[in-house]
């Protein structure tokens, strides 16, 4: 029968142990010197030797003729295949205090063959409440030929009282190299034939743990015949290369939103995980992060850098931050939810919005830079004669400016702070003008609340994603997007974000969001947003009728209030006069 390789080439001696070198150290010190605990906590991820090196320091304390901290291999002990005095148990089926009761009823039997009884018990964390009281006495007190190791994944998960019993050791995730020795080692030994870069590849699909790399191995040598290469690796395991993920953010750069969704398809029909697709891209895009940052490490860590040579300098940094922290959302999403292509699709779209978004605002900025800066800027005369007659005075109005320069500099001056003043004012009155449609709208909402209105139009929102590659409504639809449907009315709705900055931006581009909102839902709605925080409040109010919220009907229309003119032609109490009740 053939024995998978993970149990073959599982370690026999302490000096066969890859990447747990500290782990080791202490165990052949604990030996040497005589000063063996009486109970063990192994802790650390999956795959990293946790049972093989408890099995190891067991057979080595019952050996007859142990030699530099490695069993004889030759007495008694040593020879039995199943030794009755190395006990390893399964806590996650054997996890209730009728097993546990039984273990403790049979610890004072004295070892068949070596000097002590091991208890092995793996995965220990699953053991109920009662069975971890049920063990407690007898950790912390056993008979002196028994020996306790606790083995888990999940440490934080033992209770306190046990883990304060046990001399821990904690295993770390094993090192892409000392993976990739293991690797060529068996493979040399089996006679596969692989690339480096495969064993390579392996190594970091395995995230520091031996055993998921060695079944790697072996799954690779049933799916290739002849030579495995690293492409065979990912059809394996149903990821991409990097030559793959470098098209895909140069995609996202030159914004061919349709190249991407095709390629989506193509790796959906061909069963790629696109879970482990957006790790990977982040993991990517982490590496173009450390080319460009910290360019040092990153030869050193990485052997391939040709294709970060060619891709780095397209992109920034902000950029690329901006693309991790979306594909970091989506990527929570997925591991939650079932279409895990839906969601795959939908980051990159959000990528691209987000990437147009910003150079649209960015062109939107220029120009306005540029107009305002053109209506400042004196008209040039084209006309020789004037210039050459300009020249010919300059001598003149040097002089003349150099009597009274502070004049013109100061009437420049006086004319900048006037425009910026204005601004200012203009802004002030927004901002205030808002402050009280908000008061009135949240009102308005909770005075009508309907909460069927809600669950009605929670699921038509989902529409706004179509909206995002239109370049009118992508902007209005990604900030509401952002933000939830707390309550509503048969007019009115209240949105709440997560920060006032979001909130704000809602509610200074109140205009279009109304009409993006019309568009996909057919209807008018008075919108409002608020943060998290104000919501509470104004949720404890509502729900424990701390005060009135009474309906008061808008005499006012935004298109007015959203008016950057430069006189504003209606002050706040005058636009709210009717319907602001003072104090």
């Amino acid at each position: 029968m053939y024995q998978a390789l993970y149990r073959k080439y599982r370690p026999k001696t302490l000096d066969d142990v890859y990447g747990q070198d500290t782990i080791v150290k202490i165990i052949k010190n604990s030996i040497i010197n005589n000063q063996i605990s009486h109970a063990y906590l192994f802790a650390g991820p999956r795959g990293t030797g946790k049972t093989s090196i408890a099995k190891i320091f067991a057979k080595i304390i019952n050996c007859e003729n142990p030699k530099n901290c490695q069993p004889c291999g030759k007495c008694v002990s040593c020879t039995q295949k199943n030794n009755s005095d190395i006990i390893e148990i399964d806590a996650a089926s054997n996890n209730g205090v009728d097993e546990i009761r039984e273990l403790r009823n049979k610890v004072n039997l004295l070892p068949a063959y070596g000097k002590y009884k091991v208890y092995i018990i793996d995965e220990v964390h699953m053991l109920t409440q009662g069975a971890f009281n049920a063990l407690l006495k007898t950790l912390e007190e056993p008979p002196a030929h028994v020996i306790f190791i606790l083995a888990t994944t999940d440490p934080h998960k033992v209770i306190e009282t046990i883990l304060s019993r046990c001399q821990r050791l904690d295993f770390k995730k094993i090192s892409p190299t000392a993976i990739v020795e293991n690797l060529k080692n068996i493979a040399q030994k089996e006679k596969i034939d692989i690339t480096e870069d495969a064993l390579y590849e392996i190594a970091n699909l395995a995230d520091g743990g031996m055993r998921d790399s060695v079944g790697m191995l072996d799954q690779a040598r049933a799916y290739t015949e002849g030579k495995i290469t690293i492409n065979d690796i990912h059809d394996i395991n149903g990821t991409l290369t990097e030559k793959d993920l470098n098209n895909l953010l140069e995609n996202i750069i030159n914004n061919k939103l349709d190249e991407i969704l095709e390629k989506i398809d193509i790796y959906n029909d061909k069963g790629k995980n696109f879970v482990k697709l957006i790790e990977e891209f982040i993991n990517f895009i982490r590496n173009i992060i450390l080319f460009k940052e910290a360019p040092n490490y990153f030869q050193e860590k990485k052997q391939n850098i040709e294709i970060y040579q060619n891709i780095a300098p397209k992109i920034t940094i902000n950029e690329l931050f901006s693309i991790i922290e979306i594909l970091n959302k989506y990527s929570f999403e997925m591991k939650n939810n079932t279409n895990s292509k839906l969601l795959f699709e939908l980051s990159f779209i959000k990528i691209i919005s987000e990437k147009n978004n910003k150079i649209v605002e960015k062109s939107i900025n220029i120009s306005n830079f540029n107009e305002k800066n053109l209506k400042n800027t004196p008209k040039i005369q084209n006309n020789s004669q004037k210039n050459e007659k300009n020249v010919e005075n300059s001598t003149i109005n040097v002089k003349q400016n150099e009597q009274k320069p502070n004049k013109i500099l100061k009437s420049e001056e006086t004319k900048q702070s006037s425009n910026y003043q204005q601004n200012k004012k203009n802004t002030k009155v927004i901002k205030e003008n808002l402050e009280k449609i908000k008061q009135i709208r949240i009102d308005n909402t909770l005075a009508h609340f309907n909460k069927q209105e809600v669950r009605n139009i929670t699921p038509t929102l989902e529409l706004l994603n179509d909206l995002l590659l239109d370049p009118e409504y992508s902007h209005p639809a990604s900030i509401i997007l952002d933000g939830t449907l707390k309550a509503a009315s048969n007019e009115n709705l209240i949105f709440v974000y997560k920060t006032k900055r979001l909130s704000d931006l809602f509610n200074e581009n109140l205009p279009i969001i109304e009409e993006t909102i019309e568009k996909i839902l057919n209807k008018k709605y008075n919108l409002i947003a608020t943060n998290l925080d104000e919501w509470e409040i104004i949720k404890n109010d509502f729900n424990h009728k701390l005060r009135p919220f009474i309906y008061k009907e808008e005499l006012f229309k935004l298109e007015d209030i959203f008016k950057n003119e430069e006189e504003p032609k209606n002050n706040i109490e005058t636009m709210f006069e009717d319907i602001i009740e003072y104090n």
